[in-house]
């Protein structure tokens, strides 16, 4: 672990100086810090790290502050030191080298340390049986005593492999500071699970939107699961925790899951018993709706390769239900980029319910034409007629045709010839491209004779 973090602060030296700077002023403010989070982990997982967490024990948020705006004026490379976090207050240091943000927050008070079975953890045991807490070298928890105030927090973090912390040495060399996996964290990476630290119960309860999470992380990870536990707290609290998170929050996660694997979230999401709670529309055939949306996920994936864009993760998402009543569900759980989604929907409706339209081929061009995606588009369309065991136009074929067919009358030509504006020209202009693509008008004086009879 040791080796590869300094491998990594290697390839990033403005980072490694920052957090060097960072390390020798804490310590001289009476603090200490430490490396937490998503970039111990990726580093555990051979990936590469992104966001840098920090957290600052033995100070408070104010003075933890203080030092860090003192800091940016000693040292290059700091742009500012501004409050964020709208759920929990952290100081956001903004850097000069990127785009990228250090996010420091101050320990939590009132953690409870996690007392794991032999089974769950690494680590030795008392004589009772219950296992303790230890490093990742395998020494029992704590090497020193004042690391307790930085695993309390810990205590009160999500999933295990998010638990982990790295002491920062305050000397030349940060990357020799002290490992600290207090709940098994790496353990977890290594048997591929995703597990709550602590009850599970309780880090649901503290944050329902940990559900969802839990889902996110095992299908960001190729072969990883769910433990026992932790799936078993989502199937009993989920149905209940879920409703009460803020719609915001809860797309952002849903979304960043089905960018990864959308079959397997779905798949997850319905085993969990979650898919009838996010989408209730569904009623009760939430089970066989499930089965489509993941056929026509891995259909989509197949045609397009991955990720696919967002429009058509929702869109296939939503495309069981009535227009209406989809793009209702779009607003309620308050998706991104509702327009591009809505539009899509809309696509597809006229796809697949030609014989609705007064003027289907004409429409279908319309759509089509207009479309900021239209092979995304046709490959959503054909998912649906494939998962639905019903047979699929040719649409790239028919807009070959439409390119080839011109336009013999259009909206100036009505307008010389004195049709009012209005919905009668739009359908004017329809019904004769629909004869047009009929191959019923060919010149331009059928046309006119078309549209004089429809005044």
């Amino acid at each position: 672990m040791r080796q590869a973090l300094r491998r990594t602060l290697r390839r990033r030296l403005p980072l490694r100086r920052l957090l060097r700077d960072l390390a020798r002023e804490i310590p001289n403010a009476g603090g200490a810090v430490y490396l937490v989070g998503g970039f111990l982990r990726n580093i555990v997982e051979g990936r590469e790290p992104g966001d840098v967490d920090l957290l600052v024990t033995r100070l408070s948020y104010r003075r933890t502050g203080d030092v860090l705006r003192s800091l940016s004026v000693k040292v290059p490379g700091i742009r500012n030191v501004v409050a964020a976090g709208r759920h929990f207050p952290v100081h956001r240091i903004a850097v000069d080298w990127g785009k990228e943000y250090i996010d420091v927050s101050s320990a939590r008070p009132g953690g409870r340390r996690s007392r794991q079975r032999p089974r769950d953890a690494p680590a030795g045991t008392t004589e009772s049986g219950t296992s303790l807490p230890v490093t990742a070298a395998g020494h029992p928890w704590p090497p020193v005593d004042d690391d307790r105030e930085a695993v309390d927090d810990a205590a009160r973090r999500d999933f295990t492999i998010d638990a982990l912390l790295f002491r920062l040495s305050p000397g030349r060399f940060v990357e020799i500071g002290r490992l600290l996996d207090p709940f098994g964290g790496i353990e977890d990476v290594l048997r591929k699970r995703i597990r709550c630290v602590g009850d599970a119960a309780d880090r649901f309860r503290e944050d329902p939107l940990r559900i969802i999470r839990a889902i996110r992380l095992k299908n960001e990870r190729r072969g990883f699961v769910l433990h026992p536990a932790t799936a078993s707290a989502i199937r009993r609290l989920g149905p209940r925790l879920l409703p009460t998170v803020s719609p915001d929050r809860l797309s952002v996660e849903l979304v960043r899951s089905l960018s990864t694997d959308p079959a397997g979230t779905i798949d997850d999401l319905q085993r969990l018993g979650l898919l009838k709670v996010l989408l209730p529309e569904s009623g009760q055939q939430a089970n066989r709706a499930s089965e489509k949306i993941a056929r026509r996920y891995r259909f989509l994936r197949r045609s397009l390769g991955a990720p696919l864009p967002v429009h058509l993760l929702l869109g296939n998402l939503l495309a069981d239900l009535p227009l209406e009543a989809a793009v209702a569900t779009a607003r309620r759980l308050r998706l991104p980029d509702l327009r591009s989604v809505a539009s899509t929907l809309r696509c597809l409706h006229i796809l697949t319910h030609p014989e609705a339209l007064r003027f289907p081929r004409a429409e279908t061009e319309s759509a089509l034409l207009a479309a900021e995606d239209t092979r995304g588009w046709i490959a959503l369309y054909r998912a649906v007629q494939h998962t639905g065991k019903r047979p699929a136009r040719d649409l790239n074929r028919f807009i070959k045709k439409c390119r080839t067919t011109p336009f013999i009358i259009d909206g100036i030509c009505l307008e010389k010839n004195g049709f009012p504006e209005g919905p009668g020209r739009r359908e004017i202009l329809l019904r004769v491209r629909e004869e047009t693509l009929a191959g019923k008008v060919t010149r331009p004086i059928d046309a006119v004779r078309l549209a004089e009879s429809m005044r």
